[in-house]
């Protein structure tokens, strides 16, 4: 949200000057401030790639150093590194004023290829069947909590019948033996989403319990149909997970060599932005 309304706010700030052509932006008044060297563009670019760059060192650095690992819930740093990644690109986007070429033209599609993929990574990510730490749990962990879950489903009769629905429905579904298929299967289970949620909402809320009783029913059934179905394509987004890694970082150490390569050139020909 805050990325979407950065792009409404420095858009409508910047719409006349975004709008006109190249060769009419020289004659327009603020095109000292607007130019991509100028104060206001050159500001959002410097700000954009200190985003970029604290948000990737600082989930990096938390994720391979062992030191670091007590230091808050990786997901947490996760979150903090999307954060900063979805907006640090949008501002360096308006720093070039949708107009670039050279070294910097590299940068700017290797930094849109990598927030791209990163959007992907970040769906791949939340099909992986995790702790609360954000710690991925391992085939025993995973069937130890679909146990546990399902010994409070089965605890009363109402529950059974939330598990019945819901195993009915994942047992019709074969775990996928390629991308291809796997991608057919996520489309299936999102549009499942609903009809189970509105399944569980039907069996709790036909069935006189008490308040208490239907959000713990309610949970639990929301919680063992989400691990479903991830332990159904679990095998197989470990892998598209894989190959998304072989793809993401390369673009990003393109990112940081060619962004580099920029800064110096810009210094070097005595860009100092307002210093």
């Amino acid at each position: 949200m805050i990325s979407l309304s950065a792009v409404a706010v420095l858009g409508i700030r910047g719409f006349g000057y975004y709008s006109s052509s190249v060769e009419h932006r020289a004659f327009r008044a603020d095109h000292g401030t607007m130019k991509a060297s100028g104060s206001y563009s050159h500001g959002l670019g410097i700000l954009g790639s200190a985003m970029i760059t604290i948000g990737v060192i600082t989930y990096s650095t938390r994720k391979r150093i062992r030191k670091l690992w007590k230091l808050g819930m990786l997901s947490r740093w996760l979150e903090f590194h999307i954060a900063l990644c979805l907006l640090g690109p949008v501002l360096v986007v308006y720093h070039t004023t949708f107009k670039a070429g050279g070294i910097a033209a590299i940068s700017l599609w290797s930094m849109l290829s990598v927030a791209g993929s990163g959007i992907v990574g970040r769906y791949l990510y939340s099909l992986m069947p995790r702790n609360i730490k954000g710690t991925e749990l391992t085939a025993q962990q995973m069937q130890d909590e679909l146990d546990r879950l399902g010994e409070v489903l089965g605890a009363n009769k109402h529950g059974a019948q939330l598990m019945a629905a819901m195993d009915g429905f994942y047992n019709s579904i074969a775990p996928p033996e390629s991308i291809t298929q796997t991608v057919s299967v996520l489309v299936r289970l999102q549009q499942s989403k609903g009809q189970i949620r509105r399944a569980i909402r039907r069996i709790v809320g036909t069935q006189g319990l008490n308040h208490t009783q239907s959000m713990q029913l309610g949970d639990a059934a929301r919680s063992r149909s989400s691990l479903l179905q991830k332990m159904t394509v679990f095998k197989q987004v470990e892998r598209m997970f894989h190959y998304w890694h072989v793809i993401h970082l390369p673009f990003t150490v393109i990112m940081f060599l060619t962004l580099a390569a920029h800064v110096v050139v810009t210094i070097l020909l005595g860009y100092r932005w307002i210093f």
